[in-house]
């Protein structure tokens, strides 16, 4: 796996005056000791999904709220030509407000998918898997290679029109440790190939030792 060293060393903490910026010397080296080192994660060569992730969100965007704001406006319509129910109530007209408000969210959310689909990375360190989502709230999640027990590969009809899948990484007791949607069917494969590989090499490890 590696050269076996005396002992761990202890990076001195970097001084920008002094030093300059941190450069990033190996991109497969372990998370953790990029933490030492005083990296943050900005810095660290995440690899994107694919763009059509982009697309295949903003359809379902267009369908979850798109058949809500229809159904709504059918079915008020359908109220307002059978009953007296909007001329009774002074205050009926204000459940226009409601498909309105739905309309609302749905355009805001074709302007925030490309920047949540952008901020997705996946990062392969030498001792687990780092994965990352969020815009203003970043939520990463580092899955241990020796814990993982298999990885699943899943698409739907609409994920299969675009060649894109979800992948589902399972750990040791059964509980899913992650998801990840937006990787091309052969990155996904090889993904899981190399992600299997790489368990199967922990745990002969930790049963030689």
């Amino acid at each position: 796996m590696g050269t076996t060293t005396a002992g761990p060393q202890i990076p001195r903490a970097p001084n920008p005056r002094c030093d300059g910026p941190t450069p990033l010397k190996n991109p497969n080296h372990n998370f953790r000791s990029q933490q030492i080192a005083g990296m943050y994660h900005e810095q660290l060569p995440y690899r994107r999904v694919s763009p059509k992730l982009i697309v295949l969100r903003q359809i379902y965007n267009a369908l979850g709220f798109g058949i809500p704001i229809i159904a709504v406006m059918i079915g008020m319509s359908i109220l307002h030509a059978t009953t007296e129910f909007f001329t009774r109530f002074a205050l009926a007209p204000l459940l226009y407000a409601v498909p309105a408000a739905l309309l609302v969210t749905g355009i805001v959310f074709v302007f925030i998918i490309p920047r949540q689909v952008k901020a997705l990375g996946y990062l392969e360190n030498r001792d687990d898997l780092l994965l990352r989502r969020g815009i203003l709230f970043r939520h990463q999640v580092a899955v241990p290679y020796g814990r993982i027990q298999y990885v699943d590969i899943r698409q739907g009809p609409l994920q299969r029109a675009y060649g894109i899948t979800q992948i589902v990484i399972t750990t040791a007791g059964g509980g899913t440790a992650a998801t990840f949607e937006g990787l091309p069917l052969e990155e996904a494969e090889r993904l899981r190939d190399d992600l299997t590989q790489r368990g199967y090499q922990r745990l002969a490890e930790l049963g030689a030792s």
